[in-house]
Formats: structure tokens, sequence, C-alpha cells
């Protein structure tokens, strides 16, 4: 090999090896203590994100506090300097007294700059025994346990103040963190605003399994957790419960369960699976207090199977799909099949219950008639046949889609239904065969139930990029109610919001998704119907997470657009409406 050559090989090769190490790598993680809050502005951390800084550090935040007001300046300059060493910050609100929108009063006030933290069933102020505000606790990045608790400083003390700090405490900790030295604990040196604790309120020792948590259970979990459920155990008894118990406080503290992704402060809706934050705090603390079982019998073993009895009685119509045969593992294109009614008649249907034949394997469920509507009835756009078009959305468990009283879908003569079908594997060679029921009115209904999608199909989302926002609206030029809402990414979508702007530049969210979670999407359906007037833009806003820190992405190097498989991604707001006038 000649010298050029040579030197050509080790340049290409430094080339090489530098681009390589600019590349992250996952960081290992237990998943323990993986604590999960709601910021006042509604975006949701969970902590296990952050597991690439080299610390998380809170600092317990009140209203009111006036040593916390003093010592803002303090903090924010030990945020502003140590965020670009690695560190992440946030202020913490454990206070039974001061909800979201006071918070949010106090921050504009007193100008907050770094997020504030809610906890307020106080799971991670008993997690991390917090009594005082203006404490700042460090936490290991994949551990959680406490590096650091103490003052940020010397400077503040009851009813009096210095110019300046004598010890950097804070500093100092993070200091020795950056060394790879343990820090010096401050704790006794910590003043500040006694936070109220709710174990101190309430006798949380009498709780038992009978009178306080199997009603809950069977309310909110069994839903999922049954036999013939799509839960992978069942809440059959009380000994169930107790093998799990660990497991079921480790997913509420990282807000993984249950399922259902809505920001409870935005919007109310019929279906709602939400679990309040008072019935999460009963379940936390009954375990911690030794799961007492209490008298009488146990109110689990009364549950009764999920069958594949239809849910609304029997249909009017019911079609059997043909068998689709999936392999043992694999990312599996979407399945096609497409259903003529031969119906001599136009119809109007007034409910759909998709029964899948095996619940583990079946996504989600898309049902369509491409050929209807293919002019906008409210907007000036052409129809997309798929998205715009739709007339039930099913997914995990939630299978019956019945239509608000009054309203119903027309189905003209010789209607033809296509179905698009999501399956996942499980590991072993499975089989489907689904079922749909239809429900039809005997007499046509007042108001005919459509569909629309503001959706976007040109963009481009950057290898390893951690918050790319997406954004598109339609222009609604018709009085209209919006009634059910189902917004939809893949696996790199992290947070999605479906709102209105109103004629006189206002703006509403309608819903807001800050925990995105391609395995639970739903179908919202309001508690009272959104009004919009003519004139308003309806939108949809998604980021995008295309890194490591995302534990769905399936491959974080590659450039991602849009594309049907869940490999790519989509950003589509589906949502059912009637019109007003």
């Amino acid at each position: 090999m000649t010298y050029i050559a040579k030197c050509i090989c080790i340049i290409v090769f430094c080339l090489c090896w530098t681009g390589c190490k600019d590349v992250p790598e996952p960081v290992a993680d237990s998943r323990v203590n993986d604590y999960a809050l709601y910021d006042v502005s509604g975006d949701l951390h969970r902590f296990s994100y952050y597991n690439d800084h080299k610390a998380i550090v809170l600092w317990v935040q009140g209203n009111g506090c006036p040593i916390v007001r003093n010592a803002l300046t303090d903090f924010h300059e030990v945020a502003s300097g140590y965020s670009q060493k690695g560190f992440v910050f946030f202020m913490l609100n454990s206070n039974p007294q001061d909800d979201r929108s006071e918070i949010q009063k106090e921050a504009l006030q007193f100008n907050f700059e770094v997020p504030v933290l809610k906890d307020p069933a106080q799971l991670i102020a008993d997690a991390l025994d917090i009594t005082l505000t203006a404490e700042a606790i460090v936490l290991h990045p994949t551990t959680r346990e406490i590096l650091y608790r103490g003052p940020i400083n010397d400077r503040l003390d009851y009813e009096v103040q210095k110019q300046t700090a004598s010890n950097d405490f804070l500093k100092q900790a993070l200091d020795r963190i950056l060394k790879g030295k343990k820090p010096t604990q401050k704790e006794a040196m910590t003043r500040g605003c006694t936070v109220t604790r709710l174990s101190t309120l309430h006798d949380e020792t009498q709780l038992t399994y009978t009178k306080d948590i199997a009603p809950i259970l069977k309310e909110r979990c069994a839903v999922c957790h049954i036999e013939g459920g799509i839960a992978p155990w069942q809440m059959t008894d009380y000994r169930t419960i107790q093998g799990w118990s660990q497991m079921m406080k480790q997913v509420l503290l990282s807000k993984r369960m249950p399922p259902w992704k809505a920001d409870p402060h935005i919007g109310t809706f019929q279906n709602s699976l939400a679990l309040s934050d008072s019935n999460a705090r009963k379940i936390v603390a009954w375990i911690d207090n030794g799961l007492a079982y209490g008298e009488g019998d146990d109110p689990l073993q009364e549950l009764s199977p999920i069958t594949k009895e239809w849910k609304r009685g029997i249909p009017d119509a019911v079609i059997e799909l043909k068998t689709e045969l999936l392999p043992a593992t694999g990312v599996l294109d979407y399945r096609y099949q497409s259903i003529p009614l031969n119906n001599d008649t136009a119809k109007w249907l007034r409910g759909i219950e998709i029964q899948p034949g095996n619940n583990q394997v079946v996504h989600h469920v898309v049902v369509t008639n491409t050929e209807r509507n293919k002019e906008s009835l409210i907007t000036h756009r052409k129809q997309r046949p798929w998205t715009d078009n739709y007339i039930a959305i099913s997914s995990q468990g939630a299978q019956a889609t019945f239509f608000p009283e009054g309203t119903g879908v027309l189905l003209p003569e010789q209607t033809e239904l296509t179905l698009q079908i999501h399956y996942t594997t499980t590991g072993k060679t499975e089989e489907d065969k689904t079922r749909i029921g239809l429900y039809y009115h005997e007499t046509p209904p007042g108001k005919e139930f459509y569909a629309l999608s503001p959706s976007k199909n040109n963009f481009t989302i950057p290898p390893y990029a951690q918050k790319v926002p997406l954004r598109v609206e339609d222009s609604i030029h018709r009085d209209i109610n919006i009634h059910y809402i189902a917004p939809h990414m893949h696996y790199r979508g992290k947070s999605i919001r479906f709102g209105v702007t109103f004629p006189d530049g206002r703006k509403e969210t309608v819903i807001s998704i800050s925990d995105y979670n391609f395995n639970w999407q739903r179908m919202y359906r309001l508690e009272t119907p959104f009004f919009v007037p003519k004139g308003s833009k309806v939108w949809v806003e998604g980021i995008y997470d295309n890194s490591l820190q995302n534990p769905f992405n399936p491959d974080p190097s590659q450039e991602i657009g849009f594309g049907l498989q869940s490999t790519d991604e989509m950003l589509i707001g589906f949502f059912n409406y009637t019109i007003e006038d």
C-alpha cells in the first residue's frame, strides 16, 4: 500500500470513528422508582426520560412561602449554570393547598424559569419524605436514589437573609457529582415552610382490600385485567393482587397505568378510565401499610369473564371476516378486507361493534366507507378517502362505537365497507377471525354523524432529534359540534394536542395527551359536544422524539417521514362531528 493510500485509510477511519463516537448510546435503567408528574403547563415528565443526564435536581416549591420566593434568584442561577453541564432542573410542589392554576399565577408573578411539577397525591412526597419547601433534592439519573438533599446555600434563614451566601451547598454538591464523588449531605441546614402531608390528615392504616381497594380495581382496572381481556394478567382475587402489588405501585408512580392518557385538567370524557389522585393514593398507601384484607367475601371473585356476547344485544347484521394467520414475531403490514353489505336500500347506522377473535393480536381496526362524502362538507379541501370517512375506530379492547343520541351514519345502497386491521405479534403463531356487528336505526335520525381528520403528510424528522414539533389545521366554514376525538401518531410520537382557534383569535385546547403511547390509542368521547363556529380553525399539534430516550423508538438513526407503517410517522386528528345548521 502506498503512503498516500495509507493516509487516505487513516483519514477515513478517523472520520468514521469521529462520527460514531458522537452517536448516543442507550442508558441502562431498571425503571424502578421511575416517578412521573405533570408540570403546571400540562406536560408530563417521567424521570427515566432524563437518565442520560448527570442528575435530576428537584427544588421544593410552595405558593406564598417567603423563603422560596426570596431564594428563586439563587435557584435560577444554579439552574442556568448547571443545565449546560448535564443536569436537569425542576421545581416540585407537593402542597395540598396549591392547585395547578394557583401555581401558574405564582409562576407568572415571580418569573419562574424552571417547570413546576405538581404532586397532588403526594406519592413523590411520600417516596422522598418531603417535609419542607426550599429544599433541594438531587436524584441519581438511573436509580433515582437521593445523592444530595439540603438548601441551595446559607443565605436565608427564618425571617432573616444575608446579602450574599457564605456556602453554596447545592453548587458544591453538583461539582462533586461532576467529579464522580459523593456529595456532602446538608439536610439539617434546610430552612423552609412545612409541607402538610396527607398521611397526617387521614388514618391510612385502616384501609382494607374488601372495603377500599377492590371496588376501585373493579371499576377502573378490571376492564382490561379480566379473563378474556387484553391485559397479560387478570385481577381475579386478593391473592393475585397481593402478588402483583409492588408492580401495581411501580406503574402508578410512573403513570404507566391506568392507560388513560388525556390530561385530567383539560376536557371531560364519557369513557374516561382515569384514576383519581385520591384513589391512586389509597392503593399505594394500602400497599405500603401491609395489604390488609378486611372482612367479607372477595369482591373480585364476583367478576364475570369477557365473553363473545354482543355488548348492546344481538346486532341487526353480523359480518364475519376471513381468518387472518399471523407469524410469531415481526412487524406486520396492515391487513385489509372489503365487506359488501348488499343492501338494496339506504340504511342508517346507529352503532357498530368490532369483536376480535383474538384480543391479544388485534391492535386496532378502522372501518371506512371510502366512497362516501368525496367532497368536504365543512372545509374547502378534498376529502381523504381513508381518514376523512371513517365510521368506527376500535383499539385495545374498546370495540363498541355507538353514535350520540339522535345521530347516525348513512350507508347508501350497495355500500361496501373497507376494514384496515393492525395486528401485533405475541411470540407464537396466532390466528384471528374478527366479527363486525351492525346496529341500524328503524327511522332516520335527526342528524348525520360525520368524520374529518386534519392530517399532515409532508414532513421530515431527523435522526436522533428529540423534540420535533409538527402542526396541521383545517379551516371550518360551517357551524359544527365535535363529539369524539382520536389523536393519532406512531412510535416517535411524544405528545399531541387537538384544539380550536376561534374567529376572534382565541385558542382553546380540547384534548391534550402529553404522554402519548402508541399502544394506548383511544376514541375520546366528549362529555359535552364542543361547539365550533364557522370561520374557526381546527388544529393538531404533535411533538416527536426520534432519540434513544424514547423507549418505543425502533431505530433513532433513521430519518423519518410520513408512512402507513408504525415505523413511519403520522400526525392525524380524527374527529366526529354533526353540522349545527
